[in-house]
């Protein structure tokens, strides 16, 4: 017996020795969200890993791993290993989780992965990644706060410590916590390439450090230490909590060798001088100012050992024990938060420290993308005027020639040419003995395009100006390209103002005039933008906690969560709603276990503002005030400002919004398996639902209230309309966004679930790709055509602020939408997911791209004839369900045979859907496929409900210009010509060639056109309809005035328009009426 268990033993041992190796590799591997991080405080840090195969077999998977930590790269011994996770079978390759011995505080570790395969071979270990920590408990921090004596907050201060060391360590770790921005210098070296770091916190509560790896610029002998100093947010004084911020930093390095093994950190021995730059402005809401460097004052040597600091001051020690508590500060900042706060600049640091220090999670802020001008012009005072080429956030360089000494040379940052500053934007440089030098950014940014130099007396040469966009480097996981250079272009203009607004860490409004994070905007940017754009694991984990931190001991969230507040719902809807995206993105459940108990407060907080008790929907304020839960949404087409605030629509925008949260709020309890809690957020739901129904709806009309397109289809989306009254408002809305408002009906605080409901709820790509493809206002068409690189503030497009996030969010259209790549709802995490792409209207191509946690999706999909070709990637480790428009199985072969016959393919059913007519589902494994629809299915749109007489009230009003009389609202839209009000009108803004327009989404046949013109000022006209891509007359006319009739020969057409030749001043048209009699 013996003997044949150990011929077993043997016999094993060799059948695994001679497994066939895995061809399959372990890349990427990440820890907590990032590639080698420098100084996580978390104790129980979780890897992720890719797998990667040349040509890999359809069906490749993990099916096993293994994980090793050690302390070097090299394990000499088992003590070197501190975990092994030894085969796991599993096929788990995101966030696992660590479960070895206790990390230490200011330790490297290293880390490899090895997986075994589908046939349950393994692969190499992978290359080593290695994360270190940061000092994980509040008593490893042994340094002192300190400061400059008699500074001031627009100073930025050096700050130096000399040392020596007996050998070239190998180890050395620093660790810095400031309250305001710092950069690293060893040994006349920057450390990193980050920029204005750290990101912005809730001060009160906890301030981020960053870790810096310094060994490799150490050496044996004469050491030193350089930090340089500027207080930034610390002179923000909009959280009335903690008003005034003090400025004052520490920091602590763990240097350790063969025969080293010394901590160095902040006391009384650095020595400190104020440097070379400052700040300018008040960094308050209307000014943020900029920077001056005095070039008489630089000294490039002042970070190396060999400077002679002698004659610096020394540190003081800022006495916490002895400082000051501070409570809620009463300033007036005004209703409406307009009003400046008074200046804390002069104060020497007294505020209490009650802050603890955590590790920042959100990538370091860099200088993400270089930008290149691409003209200079001489304006008409003398100035040159640099045209950057694109708006954007960040950092302004020149290099400047021909001064003298005293010179001062002034930069005024714009982001429309109408103004020379936008919200005092201004740095200045002032000249040495030499007369060269070279202006940079170092502390504060500016949101612009147009810079102004004042004080240079000759051109300047563009190859020496640039500027850099400023941001959290975090990599873009996307790519879109499509037939319709219009979406490409929306799509990429929509990126690139999410990231010019993405600064400190949040999402704020803009970069110049507020820099506030009103939250609604990022309720909707997290959906559409972030998750399905840019790594974002991070930056949630990073926002969440900040959320958490500004939450009110009643447990009201935080509407601006950087600044005075508000009591706006869906500007504090991130708990639960973007918690949840982030989850059925990510799959991250610790996010939902860290943030349960402060949305379980949250929610708390808004049962108690609402009539539950009695069945009734949450409390309304009182109309036109900012009393809870006040406005609805915000700068939509039709206005909706602050009068409209607690009006019926309001309210009814703000119950269905927290339906949703419930909704949201149950999801988490569900998957958190909170049994009281899914009791409890059901019966909350199923009232809210119910009361929200009855307030608004009218059955007879399959309306609430006026019927636009948010009132619709925010119900729907939050399951308020019962499934008995479904259809109906369903059919309004598709209605509403094809004949009565057939315009971008949303603003800033609608677009968070606008964009949800057509792009994953309600799937009608169909009608946003209609929506999209218009280039008259109000649109993101009509935004390019007036030349916008970002988005402006306003649908008007001009105004204060042209660097705006009222209208990003839209990102999700094109990745989840046109690209059909989505998370499957019953399966979070994108390990299993969805691939339903919207092949609509006339666009006759797309390919897109999403680099999710475990590789490349790619779904590129072309129309041929009839019929379509559908290339489609799943990564390994993953599998997904395709949905194909097909009009059944049998049309549909993948490389050559019937798709359902081909090997990891599976046939699972068919779906109907109004967008693309008829999807064919498949469940399909890991790999390549490439598809052949014999034939698409036709879909055509819905007759109008309700057609009326005069047809101009079923078509879009487009026109070639308009007056503006009010950048918030134009109030002489085109739109004005079919409202059935003759009290309003539409006004061109010139007086020749200009044209008024009805389009229609289908063709429409009529034979009389009557137009009431406003004031009697047109000498000269036509009517003119649209045939096969040529306009053609139907009447004409010398003078029109009211009521004006022209019946003319029957024709059938899409397009029908005014065109206005000459006009005495400014043609007006109050209605535009087209009738078939």
């Amino acid at each position: 017996m013996k003997l044949s268990k150990l011929y077993f033993v043997v016999v094993a041992a060799l059948i695994y020795s001679c497994t066939t190796p895995s061809d399959v590799s372990v890349t990427d591997l990440k820890c907590e969200y990032r590639s080698n991080p420098l100084g996580i405080d978390t104790k129980a840090p979780r890897f992720s890993w890719k797998l990667v195969q040349d040509k890999f077999a359809r069906g490749q998977k993990q099916t096993a791993y293994q994980v090793m930590v050690t302390t070097s790269t090299e394990p000499l011994n088992d003590e070197d290993v501190i975990w092994d996770s030894g085969k796991v079978v599993s096929n788990q390759s995101v966030n696992t989780v660590y479960a070895g011995t206790p990390l230490k505080s200011t330790k490297t570790y290293y880390w490899k992965v090895k997986i075994w395969d589908a046939a349950g071979s393994p692969s190499d270990w992978s290359t080593p990644a290695k994360f270190s920590m940061g000092l994980l408990e509040q008593d490893d921090w042994i340094g002192e706060w300190i400061y400059k004596k008699d500074q001031n907050k627009k100073d930025h201060n050096w700050y130096r410590k000399n040392f020596t060391l007996e050998e070239n360590p190998e180890s050395a770790l620093l660790h810095v916590a400031s309250f305001g921005y710092h950069e690293v210098y060893v040994n006349g070296q920057k450390v990193s390439d980050a920029v204005m770091n750290p990101v912005l916190s809730y001060k009160k509560k906890r301030l981020p450090y960053l870790t810096y790896d310094i060994k490799d610029f150490l050496t044996e002998g004469d050491n030193v230490i350089g930090i340089w100093h500027a207080a930034g947010w610390a002179r923000w004084g909009r959280m009335k909590e903690y008003y005034d911020p003090p400025f004052v930093f520490k920091a602590q390095a763990s240097i350790t060798g063969d025969a080293t093994n010394l901590e160095l950190i902040t006391d009384d021995t650095w020595k400190c001088k104020k440097s070379y730059s400052a700040y300018i402005g008040s960094w308050d809401i209307l000014d943020f100012g900029g920077e001056i460097i005095d070039e008489r004052l630089r000294e490039d040597d002042w970070n190396t050992a060999e400077y002679d600091d002698n004659d610096w001051t020394n540190a003081t020690v800022f006495d916490n024990d002895a400082a000051e508590e501070i409570g809620f500060t009463d300033i007036n900042l005004g209703p409406k938060g307009a009003i400046r706060a008074p200046s804390t600049d002069a104060n020497p640091p007294t505020s209490k420290i009650t802050a603890t220090l955590s590790a920042q999670m959100v990538e370091p802020q860099v200088k993400y993308k270089e930008i290149t001008p691409i003209g200079v012009s001489k304006n008409e005072k003398g100035n040159y005027l640099i045209d950057m080429g694109e708006n954007y956030t960040g950092y302004f360089e020149m290099d400047l020639f021909n001064g003298k000494e005293g010179d001062t040379i002034t930069f005024d940052i714009a982001d429309h040419k109408e103004v020379v500053s936008s919200w005092e934007q201004r740095s200045k440089y002032v000249f040495d003995e030499t007369g060269t030098g070279h202006f940079t950014n170092r502390f504060n940014l500016a949101g612009g395009r147009f810079v102004t130099v004042y004080g240079i007396d000759y051109e300047p040469d563009l190859k020496d100006i640039k500027g850099y966009v400023i941001t959290n480097d975090r990599k873009q996981i996307s790519s879109f390209e499509s037939s319709s250079e219009l979406l490409n272009n929306i799509y990429q203009i929509n990126l690139n103002t999410y990231i010019a607004n993405t600064i400190d860490g949040i999402l704020v409004d803009c970069p110049h005039r507020e820099r506030r994070g009103w939250g609604e905007v990022t309720v909707a940017a997290m959906y559409g933008d972030a998750l399905p754009n840019f790594e974002s694991g991070a930056y949630m984990s990073q926002y969440a906690q900040f959320m958490e931190d500004a939450q009110a001991d009643d447990g009201k969230m935080r509407a601006v969560i950087n600044g005075d507040d508000f009591e706006f719902l869906m500007w504090m809807a991130n708990s639960p709603i973007t918690i949840w995206e982030t989850y059925r993105m990510l799959g991250d459940e610790r996010l939902l276990t860290n943030h349960y108990d402060s949305m379980k407060k949250w929610m708390h907080w808004l049962y108690d503002h609402s009539d539950y008790d009695t069945g009734g929907t949450l409390k309304i304020g009182k109309r036109g005030t900012l009393e809870f839960p006040g406005l609805g949404d915000w700068c939509t087409p039709r206005g909706n400002f602050w009068t409209s605030s607690n009006s019926p629509e309001s309210g009814h925008f703000n119950n269905t919004v927290y339906a949703f949260m419930l909704e949201n709020a149950l999801n988490i309890a569900k998957t958190l398996n909170k049994t009281e809690d899914i009791t409890l957020f059901s019966k909350r739901l199923e009232v809210q639902r119910k009361a929200t129904h009855k307030n608004l709806y009218d059955p007879e009309t399959g309306k609430y209230g006026e019927g636009h397109q948010v009132n619709q289809a925010f119900a729907l989306l939050s399951g308020v309309t019962p499934e008995s009254e479904k259809q109906k408002v369903y059919d309004n809305l598709v209605d509403q966004a094809l004949y009565k408002f057939p315009y971008y009906d949303t603003g800033s605080s609608g677009q968070a679930l606008y964009t949800r409901y057509f792009t994953e709820y309600g799937e009608r790509m169909d009608l946003i790709y209609e929506l999209l493809q218009d280039q008259r206002h109000p649109s993101y068409g009509y935004f390019l055509e007036q030349g916008k690189t970002v988005w402006p503030e306003r649908w008007s497009a001009i105004g204060g602020s042209q660097i705006h996030t009222c209208y990003t969010g839209i990102g999700g259209y094109f990745i989840k939408g046109f690209g059909g790549i989505r998370p499957d709802p019953e399966h979070p995490g994108m390990q299993h997911f969805l691939i339903k792409p919207a092949t609509v209207g006339d666009l006759t191509h797309a390919n897109t791209e999403y680099q999710s946690m475990y590789g490349k999706v790619v779904v590129n999909w072309k129309k041929e004839g009839k019929g379509a070709k559908f290339h489609i990637e799943v990564p390994m480790n993953t599998t997904a369900e395709v949905y194909l428009p097909a009009i059944d199985k049998d049309g549909i072969k993948e490389n050559g045979v019937l798709a359902e016959s081909a090997k990891g393919i599976q046939h699972i059913g068919e779906e109907k859907n109004d967008a693309v007519g008829n999807y064919v589902l498949y469940k399909v494994t890991s790999g390549s496929y490439d598809f052949v629809v014999d034939e698409l299915p036709k879909t055509s749109y819905p007759e109008p409900l309700n057609t009326p007489d005069n047809l101009s009230l079923i078509g879009r009003m487009n026109a070639s210009s308009m007056t503006i009389q009010s950048e918030k609202l134009p109030v002489f839209e085109a739109f004005r010509a079919n409202d059935e009000d003759v009290a309003t009108k539409w006004q061109a803004s010139t007086n020749t060639n200009e044209w008024l327009e009805v389009e229609w989404v289908k063709p429409q046949t009529f034979n009389t056109v009557i137009v009431q013109e406003d004031s009697g000022r047109i000498l000269s006209y036509t009517i003119q309809y649209y045939e096969n891509g040529t306009w053609r007359d139907l009447a004409e006319g010398t003078t029109c005035g009211a009521n004006k009739e022209h019946r003319f020969k029957t024709v059938s057409t899409t397009k029908c328009r005014l065109f206005i030749l000459k006009a005495k001043d400014k043609p007006a048209i109050s209605e535009f009426k087209i009738l078939n009699n």
